[in-house]
């Protein structure tokens, strides 16, 4: 029993801190209980849904992302060959300068008619400046159909 405590403790020593996941699918190849430990602001669309235009799409920062300017950052679609048929802004009508949930959304506007999947790209806005003053780039995908 000893022994398998010391290895669970070496190996939850080695395990990447939240920030450093960049995106869904290597949140996928993670271990459930690393899965459960890893935050990332919530989204009102899931793996798969089907989006249709104009789409209403909501991000709960979670208090893990912060604003930037009133900005949490920006959406991008993406059809099954990787390119952009939209992009926008995340915003909020709320404090975004408070500590905690702040949230935000954005109305997507596209046209996928030929394309039967794509991609949603949630991208925070780590700010200007350099050093302390700007955050790290993370981005997460979403599956989504049409």
């Amino acid at each position: 029993m000893i022994l398998f405590t010391m290895l669970v403790a070496v190996l939850s020593c080695k395990q990447k801190p939240p920030q450093e996941y960049k995106n869904l699918k290597e949140l996928k190849s993670l271990s459930i209980k690393q899965v459960e430990t890893t935050i990332l602001p919530t989204v009102n669309i899931k793996d798969n849904d089907k989006l249709t235009s104009p789409a209403v799409i909501k991000v709960n920062s979670q208090g893990v992302w912060f604003a930037n300017e009133g900005s949490l950052g920006y959406i991008q679609l993406l059809d099954d060959q990787g390119n952009e048929i939209a992009a926008t802004f995340l915003s909020t009508n709320e404090n975004w300068m408070k500590e905690g949930p702040v949230n935000f959304s954005a109305n997507l506007i596209f046209d996928a008619k030929a394309s039967k999947v794509g991609m949603l790209v949630i991208h925070n806005d780590p700010g200007s400046g350099d050093g302390d003053e700007a955050g790290e780039k993370i981005s997460f995908t979403i599956p989504v159909t049409f």
